[in-house]
């Protein structure tokens, strides 16, 4: 059953309003005539965004991923069967400019996806957290938020918007949301980029550049979130543990994940149960 998040009405009607969204399924972001925009960050998770052309036109939307949404359907479906963490905020349309509307809601394109450097999305985060914190406030500030947040926007828009780097981004939006969903398989550079029609040199480039990270050190988060997920609440054995999230060895299996938390598998696990106790 679909969740309808951009239906919900609120009592802050004509204002910026903040919403943080746990998504575990399909979710209507926002509704055609609502008269609302929406700008979404994906924190964690990713999944594929839809709107109303029909889904196999769906763009993918990784952590860092922002969505900026207006006066159309949109549907967002988690990928991988792991749910999707979105920060962000709804608005009444007229707090844009007509200039912001022309250029960043161009109704002959699809809704606008973008995924900047770290720095570049680490400002993005930190405004919705400072509207997170203030917007139900009588005095909050909300039309300084989110011309801020359109400022960034614009800005990466137009560093994206060349004919050319634009695609070169959302190919890689969709590899992060492919990389999400089989992260658990036998994966290296060479197929994945034959997956995806590019050569393993431009794809190694280019993914480093968008995301900031290698394709190996992408996947190895993934995977060790999920085996974080096993080892809290599963009894498997290291070596399973190993096994389902997609590691070749036990042993780099355990070099990987004290590299990203800092302790080994079994010291995280008996940490996690200690704390229950």
């Amino acid at each position: 059953m679909k969740n309808d998040a951009g239906s919900k009405k609120s009592g802050q009607d004509g204002k910026l309003k903040v919403e943080a969204l746990q998504l575990t399924g399909p979710a209507r972001l926002l509704s055609a005539g609502s008269g609302e925009g929406c700008l979404f960050m994906v924190l964690s998770g990713s999944g594929m965004l839809f709107w109303n052309q029909g889904p196999e036109g769906g763009v993918g939307a990784g952590p860092g991923s922002v969505l900026l949404l207006g006066r159309r359907d949109c549907d967002f479906e988690p990928a991988g069967g792991w749910p999707a963490e979105l920060l962000g905020c709804r608005f009444p349309l007229e707090m844009m400019t007509e200039v912001q509307k022309a250029r960043l809601l161009d109704g002959s394109k699809g809704p606008l996806v973008l995924l900047g450097d770290p720095v570049w999305s680490n400002r993005v985060h930190t405004l919705l957290e400072l509207a997170a914190g203030a917007w139900q406030e009588p005095d909050c500030p909300g039309r300084l938020y989110l011309s801020l947040l359109m400022h960034y926007v614009g800005k990466e828009a137009a560093a994206e918007g060349g004919s050319a780097s634009q695609p070169r981004n959302e190919t890689i939006e969709k590899i992060c949301a492919y990389l999400t969903a089989n992260y658990n398989q036998k994966l290296t550079l060479s197929s994945v980029a034959a997956q995806f029609y590019l050569s393993p040199y431009y794809l190694s480039r280019l993914f480093r550049r968008v995301t900031g990270q290698s394709i190996v050190d992408f996947i190895n988060v993934r995977r060790i979130e999920a085996a974080r997920r096993l080892l809290e609440s599963t009894d498997l054995g290291i070596n399973d543990v190993a096994e389902e999230t997609g590691f070749s060895t036990t042993a780099h299996f355990r070099r990987v994940f004290h590299e990203q938390v800092g302790v080994s598998p079994m010291q995280y696990r008996k940490a996690c149960r200690s704390g229950k106790e």
